[in-house]
């Protein structure tokens, strides 16, 4: 194991970055890359490759600290979709805030930092990174990504220290590994874009609405937003747009469209009733 050798070699930190899905390819949200670099040695571990109970020995390992940069929606994807956490967790992101960067990305303060230059991100943002076997460039991007930080951490504490900051850089480091990741239930249709600004009638067919999507998504394995996009899905639970006048994604089935279809109409006529 990776995790045995790393303490046999007496190692406690590492630069960690993970890859993953979020309803952009398939659906759901699934963790898809792990790459990290021990400041000797970068390797990058297939989590569909391996099992599943060897990830928390990485994880959770509460001696080995784990370097990373905006960790708080890694940390989300283990937390709800696979029922662990990253422990130990000294998270970079934070000094971008404290230190008034004026750009706060990683390419940015890697490039302020250290002069130096990412692989193009915009490249990879929508890449599928289930695929396999993939692309190499793709790997060369990923592993990329945790080579800098060893590097990075020590500007960025040096600065932070010559700036009084070090202080409050740990404490907002304590808010993001002790913050509740947990995701409650039935509420994700509540951050849609315009829907407070829907009545409570509108709101909770809205709830009805997003609850069949996400029926139909999960069934056929597609993002939610190939099934109806959100905007459309905010037009009919205003009642504005037909539900035979849905745009569906090409790459569904006339039987799925139609049977979706059905429902819509289904659930618009039960709540107006």
């Amino acid at each position: 194991m990776y995790v045995d050798t790393l303490k046999k070699e007496e190692r406690t930190s590492l630069a960690v970055d993970l890859e993953g899905e979020f309803n952009l390819h398939v659906y759901g949200e699934r963790l898809c890359l792990i790459q990290v670099y021990d400041g000797q040695e970068a390797i990058i571990i297939d989590p569909l490759r391996i099992e599943q109970e060897a990830l928390p020995l990485l994880f959770e390992d509460e001696k080995l600290l784990k370097v990373m940069w905006d960790a708080s929606s890694d940390i989300s994807l283990l937390v709800n979709g696979y029922g662990m956490t990253i422990k130990s967790v000294l998270d970079l992101r934070p000094a971008a805030d404290l230190l008034e960067f004026d750009k706060k990305d990683y390419s940015s303060v890697l490039g302020k930092m250290l002069g130096v230059e990412t692989k193009a991100k915009k490249k990879f943002q929508r890449y599928n990174w289930l695929k396999r076997p993939i692309d190499e460039e793709a790997l060369e991007y990923a592993i990329d990504d945790v080579l800098h930080i060893p590097a990075l951490k020590k500007e960025l504490l040096e600065r932070l220290y010559a700036a009084g900051q070090l202080e409050e850089f740990y404490h907002r480091n304590l808010i993001v590994q002790n913050r509740n990741y947990k995701r409650t239930p039935g509420q994700r249709h509540k951050k849609m874009k315009g829907y407070r600004y829907l009545n409570k009638g509108e709101q909770e067919l809205l709830r009805r609405l997003f609850n069949l999507r996400d029926t139909h998504a999960q069934r056929l394995n597609l993002p939610p937003h190939n099934v109806i996009a959100n905007p459309e899905l905010m037009e009919l639970s205003r009642r504005s747009l037909a539900p035979e006048r849905v745009n569906f994604a090409r790459r569904m089935r006339d039987r799925d469209r139609r049977q979706i279809v059905q429902e819509l109409q289904q659930e618009l006529q039960s709540n107006r009733s």
